[in-house]
Protein backbone atom coordinates (compact mmCIF):
# COMPACT_ATOMS: atom_id res chain seq x y z
CA UNK A 1 0.00 0.00 0.00
CA UNK A 2 2.75 2.44 0.95
CA UNK A 3 4.66 1.71 -2.28
CA UNK A 4 1.59 2.67 -4.30
CA UNK A 5 1.26 5.84 -2.21
CA UNK A 6 4.90 6.75 -2.84
CA UNK A 7 4.47 6.13 -6.57
CA UNK A 8 1.41 8.36 -6.64
CA UNK A 9 3.26 11.10 -4.76
CA UNK A 10 6.23 10.82 -7.12
CA UNK A 11 3.87 11.04 -10.12
CA UNK A 12 2.30 14.19 -8.72
CA UNK A 13 5.71 15.75 -8.18
CA UNK A 14 6.84 14.79 -11.69
CA UNK A 15 3.72 16.42 -13.13
CA UNK A 16 4.41 19.53 -11.06
CA UNK A 17 7.93 19.75 -12.52
CA UNK A 18 6.54 19.23 -16.02
CA UNK A 19 3.96 21.96 -15.40
CA UNK A 20 6.70 24.36 -14.27
CA UNK A 21 8.58 23.67 -17.50
CA UNK A 22 5.47 24.44 -19.57
CA UNK A 23 4.93 27.67 -17.62
CA UNK A 24 8.58 28.64 -18.07
CA UNK A 25 8.21 28.12 -21.81
CA UNK A 26 4.96 30.12 -21.82
CA UNK A 27 6.62 33.05 -20.05
CA UNK A 28 9.52 33.00 -22.50
CA UNK A 29 7.25 32.64 -25.53
CA UNK A 30 4.81 35.33 -24.45
CA UNK A 31 7.68 37.76 -23.88
CA UNK A 32 9.07 36.97 -27.33
CA UNK A 33 5.61 37.31 -28.89
CA UNK A 34 5.18 40.69 -27.23
CA UNK A 35 8.59 42.01 -28.28
CA UNK A 36 8.74 40.51 -31.78
CA UNK A 37 5.04 40.61 -32.79
CA UNK A 38 5.10 36.83 -33.23
CA UNK A 39 1.45 35.88 -33.66
CA UNK A 40 2.21 32.14 -33.84
CA UNK A 41 3.94 32.13 -30.46
CA UNK A 42 1.14 34.24 -28.99
CA UNK A 43 -1.50 31.77 -30.22
CA UNK A 44 0.51 28.84 -28.88
CA UNK A 45 0.72 30.38 -25.40
CA UNK A 46 -2.99 31.20 -25.42
CA UNK A 47 -3.83 27.65 -26.49
CA UNK A 48 -1.55 26.09 -23.87
CA UNK A 49 -3.25 28.03 -21.08
CA UNK A 50 -6.27 25.72 -21.11
CA UNK A 51 -3.94 22.72 -20.87
CA UNK A 52 -2.34 24.30 -17.79
CA UNK A 53 -5.78 24.81 -16.25
CA UNK A 54 -6.56 21.11 -16.73
CA UNK A 55 -3.14 20.09 -15.40
CA UNK A 56 -3.71 22.18 -12.27
CA UNK A 57 -7.10 20.57 -11.67
CA UNK A 58 -5.63 17.10 -12.19
CA UNK A 59 -2.70 17.64 -9.82
CA UNK A 60 -4.94 19.19 -7.16
CA UNK A 61 -7.43 16.34 -7.42
CA UNK A 62 -4.74 13.69 -7.02
CA UNK A 63 -3.07 15.57 -4.15
CA UNK A 64 -6.34 15.98 -2.25
CA UNK A 65 -7.12 12.31 -2.87
CA UNK A 66 -3.78 11.31 -1.34
CA UNK A 67 -4.39 13.61 1.61
CA UNK A 68 -7.80 12.08 2.24
CA UNK A 69 -6.91 8.42 1.67
CA UNK A 70 -3.40 8.20 3.13
CA UNK A 71 -3.35 10.89 5.85
CA UNK A 72 0.34 11.73 5.33
CA UNK A 73 2.35 13.23 8.16
CA UNK A 74 5.52 15.27 8.58
CA UNK A 75 7.57 15.71 5.41
CA UNK A 76 5.06 14.08 3.08
CA UNK A 77 2.27 16.30 4.37
CA UNK A 78 4.43 19.38 3.86
CA UNK A 79 5.27 18.18 0.35
CA UNK A 80 1.61 17.80 -0.58
CA UNK A 81 0.63 21.16 0.93
CA UNK A 82 3.52 22.86 -0.88
CA UNK A 83 2.46 21.13 -4.10
CA UNK A 84 -1.07 22.48 -3.74
CA UNK A 85 0.28 25.99 -3.23
CA UNK A 86 2.78 25.78 -6.07
CA UNK A 87 0.34 24.37 -8.61
CA UNK A 88 -1.98 27.32 -7.97
CA UNK A 89 0.85 29.80 -8.45
CA UNK A 90 2.08 28.07 -11.60
CA UNK A 91 -1.42 28.16 -13.08
CA UNK A 92 -1.62 31.87 -12.27
CA UNK A 93 1.74 32.47 -13.98
CA UNK A 94 0.38 30.62 -17.00
CA UNK A 95 -2.68 32.87 -16.98
CA UNK A 96 -0.44 35.94 -16.87
CA UNK A 97 1.67 34.62 -19.74
CA UNK A 98 -1.53 34.08 -21.75
CA UNK A 99 -2.59 37.64 -20.94
CA UNK A 100 0.72 38.97 -22.27
CA UNK A 101 0.26 36.82 -25.39
CA UNK A 102 -3.23 38.25 -25.89
CA UNK A 103 -1.77 41.76 -25.79
CA UNK A 104 0.75 40.70 -28.43
CA UNK A 105 -2.11 39.31 -30.52
CA UNK A 106 -4.14 42.51 -30.15
CA UNK A 107 -1.23 44.66 -31.31
CA UNK A 108 -0.24 42.38 -34.20
CA UNK A 109 1.31 43.12 -36.70
CA UNK A 110 2.85 45.91 -34.63
CA UNK A 111 4.95 45.21 -31.57
CA UNK A 112 3.32 46.12 -28.29
CA UNK A 113 6.43 47.58 -26.68
CA UNK A 114 8.05 50.86 -27.74
CA UNK A 115 11.70 50.53 -28.71
CA UNK A 116 12.84 52.61 -25.74
CA UNK A 117 11.25 50.15 -23.29
CA UNK A 118 12.35 46.91 -24.97
CA UNK A 119 15.44 46.36 -22.78
CA UNK A 120 13.30 46.66 -19.64
CA UNK A 121 10.77 44.16 -20.97
CA UNK A 122 13.54 41.75 -21.95
CA UNK A 123 14.92 41.92 -18.40
CA UNK A 124 11.46 41.49 -16.86
CA UNK A 125 10.82 38.45 -19.03
CA UNK A 126 14.18 36.96 -18.08
CA UNK A 127 13.52 37.52 -14.37
CA UNK A 128 10.03 36.00 -14.61
CA UNK A 129 11.35 32.96 -16.44
CA UNK A 130 14.17 32.48 -13.90
CA UNK A 131 11.62 32.64 -11.08
CA UNK A 132 9.63 29.81 -12.63
CA UNK A 133 12.75 27.73 -13.31
CA UNK A 134 13.99 28.25 -9.76
CA UNK A 135 10.62 27.31 -8.29
CA UNK A 136 10.34 24.18 -10.45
Amino acid sequence: MRDSYREQLDDILADLVQMSQVVSSAVRSSTTALLEADIHLAEQVIGDDEKLDHKQADIESRAFSLLARQAPVAGELRTLVATLRMVTELERMGDLAAHVAKIARLRYPETAVPELLRPSFVRMGDVAEKMVVTAG
